[in-house]
């Protein structure tokens, strides 16, 4: 707990030259929707305002603590600095990949600052804002529409590195080999108790086992649904067949 706490201490979220307090406010949520609290801005618009103030829904502390810096360098003054871009070029390169850079941001951070960079609505970082990256990554989407909101592409790196470095829900318990396998044959005396083992039944007997095999191997039974069925069968056997079903 003590490591995520520190890893997520770690990383800040710098907007270079925002444009849009809508933007802000919109990032500050995203931020806050995944654990993130470090926001800095370099030479943002104006967003002490209704705009910002409205799109951060419930993260407005996020923005009432951000800090304003002059330029990059002083924004990123500590750790590792991590720029987005979606535009190649001699200076942008080595380009990693989101997943490239989930390994990085994720490693560097669980011991030293990390400060992920993300450039204007309109035109992303220029050069000179490049050259303070030790470490460039582009976001993917889809070729014929790849520029990414501002506020969008905040949410798709916060959520990205909540889900690398938070531990999975338990998978689901399914029923073993054996208990399935008791259940078919389970399965199997009840629809003979049914009627189906007569001579002239017994390919439709076949029939229906393997179809309820396929069923149920495509569903992956949990034990109490298992037992549940059991239950089902053991009702079928102790019923008596001269009356009504």
């Amino acid at each position: 707990m003590e490591k995520k706490i520190q890893f997520v201490k770690n990383i800040s979220f710098v907007l270079v030259g925002p444009q849009n307090p809508g933007n802000i406010g919109s990032a500050a949520r995203a931020m806050k929707n995944y654990g993130f609290s470090d926001l800095r801005l370099v030479d943002p618009v104006d967003f002490h305002n209704d705009e910002a103030w409205s799109m951060a829904c419930n993260a407005q502390d996020i923005l009432l603590r951000a800090r304003v810096f002059k330029d990059v360098k002083d924004a990123a003054a500590a750790g590792t600095v991590v720029g987005t871009t979606r535009r190649k070029g001699k200076q942008r390169t080595p380009v990693l990949s989101l997943d490239e850079a989930l390994e990085v941001i994720s490693g560097l951070a669980q011991k030293s600052p990390v400060a992920i960079l993300f450039g204007r609505e309109d035109r992303g970082l220029k050069n000179r804002e490049i050259e303070f990256c030790d470490v460039l990554f582009e976001i993917p989407s889809h070729d014929d529409y790849p520029s990414l909101n501002l506020s969008h592409a905040v949410l798709v790196v916060a959520f990205s590195l909540f889900l690398k470095n938070t531990p999975g829900h338990p998978a689901i318990e399914v029923a073993s080999k054996e208990d399935i396998g008791a259940m078919y044959a389970h399965l199997e005396r009840a629809l003979r108790a049914l009627g189906y083992a007569k001579s002239g039944d017994r390919p439709l007997l076949h029939s229906i086992m393997r179809n309820f095999r396929r069923l149920f191997g495509r569903t992956g039974l949990m034990p109490k649904e298992v037992n549940m069925l059991r239950g089902i069968f053991s009702r079928i056997e102790g019923k008596d067949l001269k009356t009504p079903v």
